[in-house]
């Protein structure tokens, strides 16, 4: 099993700075155990690639809806948002576009809700139904206290159990159906297998 100093080094390898390694590196050590993962390393390699993406290398545990620009928004999303007109109203107003871009799906029903269950943890869970069912996986009120997911013992714990529940086996090797299941696409596809091939060689 690996220990925390091992962790320190395979997060460092990846290309996370040593002052975010030092503190995620127990958090590692006391999740992740030999019989963590189905496929062992197979596993972690990638989902390193991508939970280190998704989070910034480790520095941010929630969505930034805080846009500076209505182009932006647009781009992100054009079918919510078909003209900039109906995108400016919008920047620099987090809870609003949450609640905008998220409500009325995925559970998402009383007001306010698309704001509550902003994307948080690893690799960003959203919708109150996707807490409840992580909840239900970590035998954590997820819908009652969404901010566990900021927690990062709760983030990574809840992370491991979204990636054992979603990505299946025989997407191992294949970073663009593993990109596709996480992020509903590619975005960011260069940067996911940059650290992922970082990540297979740290373990190895």
């Amino acid at each position: 099993m690996r220990t925390a100093h091992d962790w320190n080094d395979i997060l460092v390898a990846c290309q996370v700075r040593p002052v975010t390694a030092a503190i995620w590196s127990e958090v590692f050590a006391d999740t992740i155990h030999d019989d963590t993962f189905s496929r062992d390393d197979d596993d972690l390699q990638y989902f390193l690639g991508q939970i280190l993406h998704e989070s910034q290398m480790l520095e941010r545990m929630q969505e930034n809806l805080d846009y500076a620009h209505a182009e932006r928004i647009q781009a992100v999303w054009p079918t919510r948002f078909p003209t900039l007109t109906d995108a400016r109203f919008y920047v620099h107003n987090p809870e609003a576009l949450a609640n905008k871009v998220y409500g009325g799906r995925g559970g998402n029903s009383a007001p306010g809700d698309g704001w509550l269950y902003r994307a948080r943890g690893f690799p960003g869970i959203t919708f109150k139904d996707g807490y409840a069912h992580l909840g239900d996986l970590i035998g954590q009120d997820l819908v009652g206290v969404p901010d566990l997911l900021l927690e990062k013992h709760y983030a990574l714990e809840a992370g491991i159990h979204w990636w054992e529940d979603r990505i299946p086996d025989s997407f191992l090797g294949d970073t663009v159906r593993v990109s596709k299941r996480v992020n509903g696409g590619v975005i960011g596809l260069a940067d996911r297998q940059r650290i992922t091939d970082l990540a297979g060689k740290a373990l190895a």
